[in-house]
């Protein structure tokens, strides 16, 4: 249950407008408060709900829903053998019953992701939150059209791995799981 308000800081920046640097223009900013004492019963399904900022220069919506019994897992995806050492494509998560996706990676927005020391591949999110009732299903989904999804099954500290191939990528996904302090 969430007995205080929770804030979101928000200070959005565009670094690039059409192909060229503009240095961190500010497009957003401001605070976001979500009250929790309305919110101490949660609803029985997953409901994406909506805050919005209003800024001089844009509107923001914050989507968002409660997590029961969560635990949070922490994706790491490694470049195994052969193949492309850099990742083109989209690593999205989900659960069953939330019905948004979670995009890890999207490499028409962000561009192609490099694999590092060891073939990791350093995702800008990669910490995703889950009831410990249902499983985190991952999809990876390349530039060339392939596509494999992975399910997981959430553990108090402990991980998961599968060992994957999807198109001309052999990979290792892992799951560290962790419990959300209250």
């Amino acid at each position: 249950m969430i007995f205080d308000s929770i804030i979101f800081e928000v200070d959005l920046k565009v670094k690039v407008v059409n192909s060229r640097k503009v240095n961190d223009k500010r497009v957003s900013k401001g605070l976001m408060e979500i009250n929790g004492i309305s919110r101490l019963s949660f609803p029985p399904k997953y409901k994406v709900q909506t805050e919005t900022l209003v800024s001089m220069h844009s509107t923001l919506d914050l989507n968002y829903t409660f997590v029961r019994k969560a635990v949070e897992g922490t994706v790491e995806m490694r470049i195994l053998e052969a193949g492309p050492v850099n990742f083109h494509g989209k690593i999205i998560a989900r659960t069953s019953s939330f019905p948004c996706d979670i995009m890890l990676h999207d490499s028409k927005l962000a561009g192609m992701l490099i694999a590092g020391e060891g073939g990791i591949l350093q995702t800008a999110r990669r910490v995703v939150s889950v009831s410990v009732d249902e499983p985190l299903l991952l999809t990876i989904a390349t530039a060339t059209g392939g596509v494999r999804t992975v399910e997981f099954t959430p553990k108090h500290g402990s991980y998961d791995e599968e060992r994957i191939t999807c198109s001309d990528y052999k990979m290792l996904v892992k799951v560290t799981w962790s419990i959300v302090h209250r």
